[in-house]
């Protein structure tokens, strides 16, 4: 490739870049242990690309790397159950992952297909904190994970749509594996059932007039098919499972159907107010003897077959154009597992909560591109956080955290 064509491809594609750093101070109480964990740093770095490659065909892409500084590590050791997300954790290292890349291609006026690794992260619900746009098709308290797949899009008019799409979720299918490369087929068939499949359908359309303001409102349904996690960090969970579980390297579990109901609105009537609430439900169904003969004792420890919901909701209020002024809060009931993972904007992963969060935040914006957040968490944890849809166990557990961080984005 010469100089005049490396230009002109450089000049189709357009980047943005978003850098994050917070510093954290954490105030723990479990069970009547307190402890401090003061000064920690977490930082995200981001690389957005677009690409109109013809009148019908367009390119998206997001490179990031999360990480809590100190940490050089890929994998966490300390952890029985590898995270779904793994490049995702801010305990991940300062590996470079490919967070969505995807092709829009437009079938006419009323169709889109889009395919590759779909925008499956910080969806409605997620952006208001953090003063982005929406990033993901459906609602972050629906899924906030990667996974490849596509979308089909039907557009019948200009503010409303319907999506129906289908994912492979990225997992580790090893405990001490660093990626899923060289573990997703096998020709003696040990990986039938290793992978984890998404399939969702959501409708959206405005609710509001648009007079008072820019408004959404969204219906959707997910269905996990073959959850799946190592057998080595199933075996790890429980000592008593080493040697009843079949010789498959990954093992799946069972099935989860999430329905969510969300809807916000930015600007209320011109009046600076922006809100939204989600809410969903959940039911799990647990795969037949997935422990062998353990599994009626024992099974509900790694996946519980119950019914569950969330309620997530939040409100800002714009004073001018440089402070905002934010509350959000959280509910999860005692079976809630949320398909969500940790993130430099979200350490504690609050969607995953069995119990109940409040935040605070204040917004000082600098300029279009720039902004420092000051906040304040306070979780409780009535049960403890799930590594997989597992039974209920009570704790008492309450985590504060206050946080600085600042957020750039051109």
């Amino acid at each position: 490739m010469d100089y005049n064509e490396l230009q002109a491809t450089l000049n189709k594609v357009k980047f943005g870049l978003d850098f994050n750093t917070s510093m954290n101070n954490f105030f723990v109480n479990n069970n009547g242990n307190s402890s401090t964990q003061a000064n920690k740093w977490l930082m995200g770095l981001y690389l957005n690309m677009n690409a109109d490659i013809t009148k019908y065909a367009k390119f998206t892409g997001r490179l990031a790397m999360t990480k809590a500084f100190g940490d050089q590590s890929w994998m966490p050791m300390t952890s029985s159950i590898i995270p779904i997300d793994a490049g995702k954790g801010v305990g991940g290292g300062s590996a470079v992952y490919v967070e969505r890349a995807y092709v829009d291609l437009f079938l006419g006026n009323y169709w889109a297909l889009t395919v590759g690794r779909l925008p499956g992260t910080e969806g409605p619900g997620y952006n208001l904190r953090n003063g982005a746009a929406r990033m993901s098709t459906y609602p972050a308290l629906l899924a906030n994970a990667l996974g490849d797949g596509g979308v089909i899009t039907f557009k019948p008019y200009t503010d409303a749509a319907l999506r129906v799409g289908f994912a492979k979720v990225y997992q580790p299918l090893y405990k001490t594996e660093n990626s899923g490369a060289g573990s997703i087929f096998s020709e003696n068939g040990a990986y039938s059932q290793a992978d984890m499949n998404l399939m969702f359908a959501t409708f959206e359309t405005p609710f509001l007039p648009k007079s008072a303001g820019k408004s959404l409102a969204m219906l959707s349904y997910a269905y996990v098919s073959n959850y799946s996690l190592p057998k080595a960090g199933i075996s790890n969970g429980g000592s008593s499972f080493v040697g009843s579980l079949p010789n498959s390297d990954s093992i799946n579990l069972g099935d989860i159907a999430y329905t969510n109901l969300h809807l916000e609105s930015y600007n209320l009537l011109d009046s600076g107010f922006n809100w939204f609430a989600s809410f969903s439900w959940a039911n799990a169904t647990r795969r037949e003897n997935f422990l062998g003969l353990a599994t009626s004792l024992a099974g509900s420890r790694i996946f519980d077959p119950a019914s569950s919901y969330a309620l997530h909701v939040g409100a800002r209020y714009d004073f001018g154009s440089h402070f905002k002024l934010g509350y959000e809060y959280f509910h999860g009931s005692k079976n809630w597992y949320g398909f969500s993972r940790v993130s430099a904007n979200d350490p504690l992963n609050i969607r995953n909560t069995r119990g109940d969060v409040h935040d605070v935040y204040a917004i000082f914006q600098l300029d279009q591109f720039q902004f420092f957040r000051l906040s304040y968490t306070h979780l409780k944890r009535n049960y403890e956080t799930p590594d997989s849809p597992s039974a209920p166990i009570a704790t008492d557990i309450t985590t504060q955290n206050l946080s600085l961080a600042y957020i750039l984005r051109f």
